[in-house]
């Protein structure tokens, strides 16, 4: 089994760290909502722990019989954002299917606020 330098593995906490640290930031300014930083406190902490322990993705690749453990971690990394993305388009069409009755709504109030300044 061969190991990440030690300069690599630093590299790959930092960027980990960085992602946690971005994620809290726009956190803290209300730019992401919380069940969306769950997310990426995740993502991020499984970067984490792959950039710590490199081990589990050679373990990883021989159980699954792949090749290249870096073959293990773009699968997960791949279907890790798919789900991402459907989620992301199920919460869109919810929230395409709101908009489209508060948008019929209002347009029903505004006659009939129409209609009443009619009749005075």
């Amino acid at each position: 089994m061969l190991d990440y330098p030690l300069s690599l593995r630093l590299l790959l906490v930092l960027g980990s760290l960085l992602t946690l640290v971005f994620v809290l930031g726009r956190i803290r300014r209300a730019k992401i909502q919380i069940e969306d930083s769950i997310f990426w406190f995740v993502f991020s902490g499984l970067l984490l722990l792959l950039s710590i322990f490199p081990e589990l993705a050679y373990w990883t690749a021989s159980t699954l019989g792949v090749q290249a453990p870096i073959n293990v971690v773009y699968l997960a990394i791949i279907f890790l954002l798919i789900l991402k993305v459907f989620f992301m388009s199920l919460r869109i069409s919810q929230m395409d299917s709101k908009m489209k009755i508060l948008a019929q709504k209002v347009a029903l109030n505004e006659e009939k606020i129409e209609r009443a300044h009619q009749d005075r």
